[in-house]
């Protein structure tokens, strides 16, 4: 294999004009969001001295993505997809507006960055759902894994380097220069994706025009569809029993003995593993059998996961979350492609919703589950139970459900048209938005 086979693959990049579009405005959306998070934090613990008041703004935040995630995807199947991005991004854009002028004032009030937060997940919860129904138009079918490795690593470097960037910026000014930054960044994405073609979903000639809008009908779909269902209930799996991240100040204290420094390597590990498989992912597009890719990596960031838990010295937990990181991203990458071919478009909105969801209440359940399990065995023994069981889920769906095993994408030697370059209006291929046959 050569070296450039092994780099990431920015076909998309070439040829969409308005996939470009919409990765540069992730990019630009995920730097501006990152910095301010961290003065979002910093911002409510100085106003009231308490980490419950920071818990209750992830919360809000948390509560009103789920909420707009599953709203989102309801319309993003009924209504123009461009249009629901432009409106909710430019909303989103208002909120961060409101949270620099509360911030520039003598005494901000606390129940103005609740209200603002509550409307920026609300409006974030919509654009997310409905930019992921629409990459599917955007590029060819055997270009998703490509498109899903580009979103995937402009998410990493964006973890990494925009809290730094917010700090920094925190520091020299408060928190209102870096709320009027993310306004700034986020009117930005919404002048970039309102320069695309119109996006309205595809409908069936024999939909039901009464169930076109129902969640129901997305559930009825993905369980009669092996390979979707299957990714759904392992996605839920792995969402509530994840890396549990919440637990590493408790293990560098008690079992690795570490300081504050040894605790940064932790929360970096994951990260770099991802980066590393995110920028050489070209071999993922090129997968023979991606199925079964998945479920191999779903196992190994599990028994990565029980290998952190065992760890008792930092190198060998710092190499755990590494592969645990990459492994992750193997799967994201992935079951972002499998996902979108194997869903026709009409249901591709509710579709991601749902997922978008499993991750979200995946984050704030599973902190729960397993600081319970904490407190009845150790933190190690939380992650090596957490990391056993995505192991099992793993095992358990790959020997029950052969369609995901057996599933397959479009390579790029088979014949079709990109999309994403004609003229405004023209809709996508027919493969795009079809779903694709499943093995039982």
């Amino acid at each position: 294999m050569r070296v450039r086979d092994l780099l990431i693959d920015i076909e998309p990049l070439r040829t969409s004009r308005d996939f470009r579009a919409i990765f540069t405005a992730r990019v630009v959306s995920l730097f501006g969001l990152g910095m301010a998070t961290v003065a979002l934090s910093a911002q409510v613990y100085e106003m009231t001295g308490s980490t419950f008041q920071v818990a209750v703004t992830s919360m809000i935040m948390s509560i009103t993505v789920l909420v707009g995630s599953l709203w989102g995807g309801w319309m993003a199947d009924r209504t123009d997809r461009r249009t629901l991005i432009v409106c909710a991004r430019g909303a989103a854009a208002l909120a961060f507006g409101g949270l620099a002028l509360n911030a520039f004032l003598p005494e901000p009030r606390l129940w103005a960055v609740f209200l603002c937060v509550a409307w920026d997940g609300l409006a974030t919860g919509v654009s997310v759902t409905a930019l992921m129904a629409v990459a599917p138009t955007l590029v060819r079918p055997d270009q998703l894994p490509a498109a899903g490795a580009l979103i995937s690593l402009t998410g990493e470097i964006g973890s990494i380097a925009a809290p730094l960037l917010g700090g920094l910026l925190l520091a020299a000014g408060g928190p209102g220069p870096v709320f009027a930054f993310t306004a700034l960044t986020t009117a930005v994405t919404t002048l970039l994706i309102s320069r695309i073609r119109p996006l309205p979903p595809v409908r069936d000639d024999d939909e039901d025009a009464e169930d076109s809008g129902s969640l129901l009908v997305a559930f009825k779909f993905a369980v009669r569809n092996r390979v979707v269902g299957a990714l759904v209930a392992l996605g839920g799996v792995t969402a509530l029993f994840n890396l549990p991240v919440v637990l590493f100040p408790e293990m560098v204290d008690k079992q690795l003995g570490g300081n504050e420094v040894m605790l940064g390597l932790l929360y970096t590990a994951p990260a770099v593993g991802a980066v590393v498989v995110s920028a050489t992912s070209g071999w993922l597009t090129r997968a023979a059998r991606p199925g079964r890719l998945l479920l191999a990596a779903a196992f190994t960031g599990g028994m990565a996961t029980v290998g952190f838990g065992l760890s008792g010295h930092i190198l060998p937990a710092f190499a755990a979350l590494v592969v645990a990181g990459a492994a992750g991203t193997v799967y994201e990458i992935l079951e972002y492609a499998l996902v979108q071919h194997n869903t026709p478009d009409r249901l591709r909105g509710r579709i991601v919703s749902v997922i978008t969801t499993q991750g979200t209440t995946g984050d704030v359940v599973g902190d729960v589950e397993v600081a319970l399990v904490a407190r009845w065995f150790s933190p190690a023994g939380a992650a090596v139970v957490n990391g056993a069981v995505c192991a099992a889920a793993a095992v358990a769906i790959a020997v029950l459900v052969p369609g995901l095993r057996k599933a397959v994408l479009p390579r790029d030697d088979e014949p079709g048209d990109a999309p994403g370059d004609g003229p405004a209006g023209t809709g996508p291929p027919a493969a795009a938005g079809a779903p694709a046959a499943t093995a039982g």
